[in-house]
């Protein structure tokens, strides 16, 4: 009887160890969905200002040939910040175009900071970056920039030219963003930079992702928002064509 009621003791001590181990071992054994997948990318614009509002360019007398446009990518309020010494500056061209002039100037456009000459080849969104030159050193914290885009309408007459322009802040990161960005995920930075309202540094991202990844779906549904947030779905859907 003894026997028994031991052996007895011991089957109820192992049934019960079976039914305790899987609610043991399910925690262990399931793999948690990555919490990056399931975030959307949502730009919050920045409370700052430039003294004037996005507007289509200025041609002083330039008449441009049927169908040629250029749109800088630039938020609404038409100042985007960016926390590197090398932002990228975007624009549209909606033909080729024989020479377009790219020009960045101090607050008060009394200084060349960075000036270049692009070809654009074909038509699309084109972007250039201010990390193969050392005039970046000149771009500093706190301070505000003036950039433009120039379609010389006459080569040997610039006076006319076809411009449009963007202002620049370069600001320093919160702690909290510079702990975002050392995940070397690039989806990881890219919610950061927009969350934190870095316009500059979130369209050159996204860029490059969908660079990497033309047939991302998620991707081009993305960059399509984050330009239509901004109010320019009329280019949202342009293909990435150029970088300088």
């Amino acid at each position: 009887m003894k026997r028994f009621l031991n052996f007895t003791a011991l089957a109820i001590a192992a049934s019960a160890i079976v039914l305790i181990l899987p609610s043991l071992l399910l925690p262990m054994l399931a793999v948690p969905a990555p919490i990056l997948l399931s975030q959307n990318l949502n730009f919050k614009p920045p409370d700052v200002t430039a003294p004037d509002n996005r507007q289509g360019g200025t041609h002083r007398g330039c008449k441009l040939r049927e169908g040629l446009s250029i749109t800088p990518l630039i938020p609404e309020s038409n100042i985007g910040l960016t926390i590197t010494e090398s932002p990228t500056f975007f624009v549209y061209v909606s033909q080729p175009a024989a020479q377009i002039e790219f020009v960045l100037l101090n607050e008060d456009e009394s200084e060349v900071v960075y000036e270049t000459t692009l070809k654009i080849d074909k038509a699309g969104i084109v972007g250039v970056n201010l990390s193969q030159t050392d005039q970046t050193k000149n771009i500093q914290v706190g301070k505000r920039y003036v950039w433009s885009f120039a379609l010389a309408c006459d080569p040997l007459e610039r006076s006319g030219d076809y411009i449009v322009k963007g202002w620049m802040q370069r600001i320093q990161p919160q702690p909290t963003l510079t702990s975002d960005l050392a995940n070397p995920d690039p989806r990881a930075k890219l919610i950061a930079y927009a969350k934190n309202g870095i316009w500059y540094e979130t369209l050159a991202t996204l860029a490059q992702m969908r660079r990497l990844a033309p047939d991302d779906s998620r991707l081009k549904d993305e960059w399509t928002q984050l330009l239509q947030s901004q109010k320019l779905e009329a280019i949202a859907d342009q293909p990435l064509v150029q970088s300088f």
